[in-house]
């Protein structure tokens, strides 16, 4: 071959080479619809339970899912409920809570049993996407802090029932099924059109290929609004090298205790 007709070629090959490439790495930007139990909130927050009127039925917030090459973490925008000094560390008394307890409330995730990010504690879902296995990251506070980590492997559902319909999301086609998972049923759409398999709650991927873009169950719901590809800049998608993996039991006795300390400083201040 002389070297014009190879430049001829790769000239042909660099569209489908770079878009091999860009979809390596991106974000999917879910909206996410939670009820909420309105009186636990309440006890929470150290209120009694005739100020639960206050805190909503429903919140809306945003999950933004970033991934490259092979691993990705899923992040959460945390609502305010109500400005006083709730998971969304808002002011209390007209005073600010600790900074850092709020950028950890404002920005994390949670277990993927839990639709990937409604729990308490400073952590981040992390999602090794080569394996197929969730890892869930926790950081306890005070001055001896440290990092823990589970990893959980991807569930594929084993009573799915699938139609034939078909509708775009966020640009993808996706097709229908519902999906029952403990005691609630899901519709989903799913996508097999992206180069890898995810699921921002565990035990709803169809198949070992698909992409869940939308999902409603009785309490809680999302849907992708956008997946854009693109290159990540984003470093902090591997577990941190001083993370100690535990039990999925010792994980929630950690949660409790963090969270426990964190619902007595907020009635402290």
């Amino acid at each position: 071959m002389n070297l014009l007709s190879r430049l001829v070629l790769a000239a042909a090959l660099l569209p489908l080479s770079s878009s091999l490439f860009a979809q390596q790495s991106g974000v999917i930007d879910y909206e996410v619809t939670q009820r909420i139990d309105r009186e636990r909130m309440a006890r929470f927050q150290g209120n009694n339970n005739d100020n639960s009127a206050d805190i909503p039925d429903v919140v809306t917030l945003q999950q933004h899912f970033t991934f490259n090459n092979g691993i990705g973490k899923l992040t959460t925008d945390r609502p305010d409920f109500g400005g006083n000094g709730g998971f969304g560390g808002g002011r209390r008394n007209g005073q600010r809570g600790d900074s850092a307890t709020q950028q950890g409330q404002r920005r994390q995730g949670g277990g993927p049993g839990q639709g990937g990010g409604f729990r308490g504690g400073m952590g981040n879902q992390l999602v090794d996407l080569q394996h197929k296995k969730y890892q869930n990251v926790f950081s306890t506070s005070g001055d001896d802090r440290k990092t823990y980590f589970t990893e959980e492997d991807f569930i594929i559902a084993s009573n799915v029932q699938n139609t034939d319909k078909t509708k775009k999301i966020a640009g993808y086609t996706c097709k229908k099924a519902t999906v029952k998972l403990k005691d609630d049923t899901y519709t989903i759409w799913y996508t097999t059109e992206l180069p890898f398999a995810y699921s921002p709650i565990n035990g709803l991927l169809p198949d070992s290929n698909a992409v869940i873009l939308s999902a409603e169950g009785g309490n809680r719901s999302f849907t992708a609004q956008k997946v854009t590809l693109k290159p990540v800049t984003d470093t902090d998608l591997a577990l941190p090298a001083d993370a100690q993996k535990i039990s999925q039991d010792q994980m929630r006795d950690l949660r409790r205790d963090e969270m426990e300390k964190l619902r007595k400083r907020q009635q402290q201040n």
